[in-house]
């Protein structure tokens, strides 16, 4: 074989550990959408959970349910839209669920996302939650390239889920949770540095983490040429 890569799991179990100390009490969430970042997204939440990850977030319901197969007590998270089909899935398999409106579905966990500056999805107020209610949270647009206004978000989270307090309350990304103590809150979302990469584009060495996926292959063809000569 010319090229392979290769996935080191006890890599991503020490980023876990890692990542767990500087959390300092607050939860980790293990992102493992997109077949976790192309990594292996059952090897790698198996891994995740058993090094002391606490719940799995996913992009969609679907992804959601391959991992329910695998892992039938697992806490997930379905960070993105679910349609009207999807949430009676997700009522099924006892999955979590993310809503950006007033329409709280009945019969399954819901965590209300607030937009605090992104831009994006989520609401721009939060009302007296139902019992399904069971989390609130954010996303920070710049964590890793302008901490100022990411502060500004979470103080704009903190002040509007103060009365929600009982709630869990989650903001912090990678970047977040290794740069910006005050946005840990409850539990943060880790995708990248769960994977040895630093959101910060620089070694993540520097944060105590360590590459998962290595890629090793062979050298086809090595050879000189003049100055002049085509390739």
């Amino acid at each position: 074989m010319r090229s392979e890569i290769t996935i080191d799991l006890g890599a991503l179990r020490r980023n876990v550990k890692t990542l767990l100390r500087v959390l300092d009490g607050a939860e980790l969430w293990a992102v493992v959408k997109a077949d976790a970042y192309g990594h292996g997204a059952v090897d790698c939440a198996g891994a995740a959970l058993g090094a002391g990850a606490s719940t799995l977030c996913v992009a969609t319901v679907p992804e959601a349910l391959e991992l329910r197969v695998e892992l039938p007590t697992a806490r997930i998270l379905v960070l993105g839209p679910a349609s009207n089909r999807e949430v009676a899935q997700a009522r099924d398999a006892q999955l979590a669920l993310v809503v950006s409106s007033d329409e709280i579905p009945e019969g399954v966990s819901v965590h209300v996302k607030l937009d605090t500056g992104m831009g994006r999805w989520g609401v721009s107020e939060l009302s007296s939650p139902p019992r399904e209610v069971v989390g609130v949270m954010t996303h920070l647009a710049t964590a890793d390239t302008d901490v100022a206004f990411a502060r500004v978000q979470i103080e704009r989270f903190r002040e509007a889920t103060e009365p929600l307090a009982h709630l869990t309350r989650h903001a912090a990304n990678s970047a977040a949770a290794l740069r910006i103590p005050e946005s840990r809150f409850d539990a943060a979302r880790c995708g990248l540095a769960l994977y040895g990469l630093s959101p910060f584009g620089i070694d993540p060495a520097e944060d105590g983490l360590v590459p998962v996926l290595s890629w090793a292959s062979e050298i086809a063809l090595s050879k000189r040429l003049r100055a002049g000569e085509s390739t």
